[in-house]
């Protein structure tokens, strides 16, 4: 088999947008990894709308020219109400807002969260020491560890023994009140099997 020559094949397409299907004007998407391609008039809609790329969904930065303040038939040599050049970019002011908006968002979502953990940490702590501090009452009743609550016999380390008795005891409570919860539930809460 022979090649006798090769030829290169140059597609002769225009880009068309992919909302109006216009030729006329498309830009392709500027982001990185996005070859959206939009006609002016629908990337002037769509990103007014939304602030995103219609392909990607990513927040596109949005500057917006008014053509309207470079007008030439503007007459200079009278005196114009110059009211528009004090008036604020509105559009400006309202991006401005929005992003003002969700840092405030995000400032609250945040100092919620560490005040949830804060408070959990505050609660767990205080049912610990209410465990223990009722554990170290049931190990009195039993004669468990020194006789006084708060272990000042025990001498310096009298808090480190006021803990473990306080856990040990805690322990033993825990067990009798499931043993004699279960014990209560068979005798009442049962029906009677005859013997």
């Amino acid at each position: 088999m022979e090649i006798v020559g090769t030829a290169e094949i140059k597609p002769q397409f225009k880009i068309e947008c992919h909302c109006c299907t216009s030729t006329e004007d498309v830009h392709i998407c500027e982001l990185d990894n996005c070859d959206y391609p939009l006609c002016s008039t629908c990337k002037e809609k769509a990103l007014k709308l939304e602030h995103k790329c219609p392909g990607c969904r990513r927040s596109v930065v949005v500057d917006i020219n008014d053509d309207s303040d470079t007008d030439t038939d503007i007459d200079t040599d009278t005196d114009t109400d110059t009211d528009t050049d004090s008036e604020p970019d509105l559009n400006r002011m309202n991006r401005e807002c929005r992003c003002n908006k969700e840092k405030t968002e995000n400032c609250l979502i945040f100092l919620y969260n560490w005040i949830m953990i804060i408070t959990t940490l505050i609660i767990g702590i205080c049912i610990f020491f209410i465990f223990i501090m009722m554990g170290r009452l049931v190990g009195l009743m039993f004669v468990i560890g020194p006789s006084d609550y708060w272990c000042n016999s025990m001498g310096e380390h009298a808090f480190g023994w006021f803990i473990a008795y306080g856990l040990l005891g805690g322990i033993l409570g825990f067990f009798i009140v499931c043993c004699g919860g279960g014990l209560l539930f068979e005798c009442l809460c049962k029906e009677d099997d005859g013997y």
